[in-house]
């Protein structure tokens, strides 16, 4: 996944006339503010800079993510939030359904001090012992470009992410060798389909979405 992509002009223009004036004697800011719903690598800078920047812009409803040295910022559309609303959704039915046991964490920031930081778009830990740290983690990407989703939620020990991102669901399990691999079925739920879950992630309104998503579980699994 790249960490930066080229910006058509018109988008570029757009996008300049929302640049921030943010920034630190040991950040740069090499890009602007993004749209709503987008994402972009805005700066570069150190731990102390992301603290600064998250607690001034998330009560502006931006979402800052930092890793290693570089920022993330989106803000939240309407569409982010229903396809990860969506499929938070159908996750939590398909538990209910074969009666597994799950915790909701949302978007709870999660961190690794001075290297990782940031939110999940929606996530889930199973069973029921406590867990310190989601094992699901769902992401949607509306945008291309910003910090490498994969080689963030492994340093942040996630054990499955969902990636919503070019009107696909791409899943991918960590294995024995510590390492993302691509998934077609989920491993932490078992007879999951990525595939039946991306079909009815984009049925609105939600309440729709899991009635007909529930309905399809009982005629298809055993």
């Amino acid at each position: 996944m790249s960490i930066a992509a080229e910006q058509p002009k018109a988008l570029r223009k757009r996008r300049s006339k929302r640049a921030a004036a943010v920034g630190s004697p040991t950040s740069r800011i090499v890009q602007p503010m993004p749209a709503p719903g987008e994402t972009a690598l805005v700066g570069l800078g150190d731990w102390a800079t992301y603290k600064a920047l998250d607690q001034a812009l998330t009560k502006s409803g931006h979402r800052v993510r930092y890793f290693n040295g570089v920022f993330e910022i989106m803000t939240i559309s309407f569409r982010h939030e229903s396809l990860s609303g969506n499929i938070g959704r159908l996750v939590e039915a398909f538990c209910q359904f074969i009666g597994m046991d799950y915790q909701i964490w949302g978007s709870t920031t999660q961190k690794e001090e001075g290297s990782a930081a940031g939110e999940p778009d929606e996530s889930y830990t199973f069973g029921l012992e406590p867990k310190d740290k989601p094992e699901l983690v769902i992401e949607v990407g509306l945008s291309s470009g910003g910090i490498d989703k994969l080689e963030f939620w492994s340093a942040l020990g996630a054990k499955e992410v969902w990636i919503w991102q070019n009107d696909r669901l791409h899943g991918f399990a960590r294995s024995a060798d510590d390492a993302f691999h691509p998934m077609t079925v989920s491993v932490l739920l078992p007879g999951l389909s990525l595939a039946l879950v991306q079909e009815f992630a984009v049925i609105q309104p939600s309440s729709r979405a899991v009635r007909e998503f529930r309905a399809r579980l009982q005629t298809t699994t055993p």
